[in-house]
């Protein structure tokens, strides 16, 4: 009983955070407690009301939470287990999705998966985002560009959008950046020396809803 219980509550904690794992472990402790009073006094009407709020009161935070949970989360699973899963593998005329233009940039280093992980991680837990990756050859002329408002400069986009969400494996994100790098190289007959640790990939990514 109290290893499903502690099992209750770690699932709570890691779908839900520690926030709704705190209420529900208040109106727990209330439940037990009414439980507890109902076989001292039997005949106490208020401690069956409280009982029976208490139960109510913890389906009801657990189902309005659960509502918040982004449902289109388990469609890009594949991504965080074995392959990267690209937009159009989900597009759908009868659901479609609904882009955020709330657009943001990230700078990674090739093979740097310390950076790749802490950016991964700092992703909002129940959205999804789409995503592409871009070669910057020089982040001096990147910079300057962003400085300027320059949208006309060149550029290398090394794949369709896709998809990520904070499950996502940082693994497989590294070897497909890598891959698509190497594949430019091959295509356009480039020096290898393009794959160097201070590779710099820019990931663009917005949140997206179904």
């Amino acid at each position: 009983m109290i290893l499903l219980l502690l099992l209750s509550l770690i699932t709570i904690y890691l779908f839900f955070g520690v926030f709704v794992l705190i209420q529900i472990l208040i109106l727990t402790i209330v439940f037990f407690s009414s439980n507890f009073l109902i076989a001292i006094n039997p005949f106490s009407k208020e401690f069956y009301i409280i009982r029976i709020m208490s139960i109510i009161v913890i389906i009801f935070i657990l189902y309005n939470n659960s509502i918040k949970l982004n449902i289109a989360t388990t469609l890009i699973l594949p991504l965080s287990i074995s392959n990267i899963s690209y937009l159009n593998d989900y597009s759908d005329k009868d659901s479609p999705i609904i882009i955020d233009f709330n657009v943001k940039k990230e700078l990674l280093h090739l093979h740097n998966v310390d950076e790749t992980t802490k950016f991964i991680n700092n992703l909002d837990r129940d959205s999804n985002y789409i995503a592409t990756i871009e070669y910057i050859n020089d982040l001096s002329i990147y910079h300057l560009d962003v400085y300027n408002n320059n949208t006309n400069t060149p550029r290398m986009i090394l794949s369709d959008p896709f998809l990520i969400n904070k499950f996502s494996s940082t693994t497989l994100l590294t070897k497909f950046m890598n891959e698509r790098l190497e594949l430019m190289i091959d295509y356009y007959y480039l020096d290898d020396s393009v794959l160097q640790d201070s590779t710099i990939i820019l990931l663009t990514y917005s949140k997206f809803n179904i």
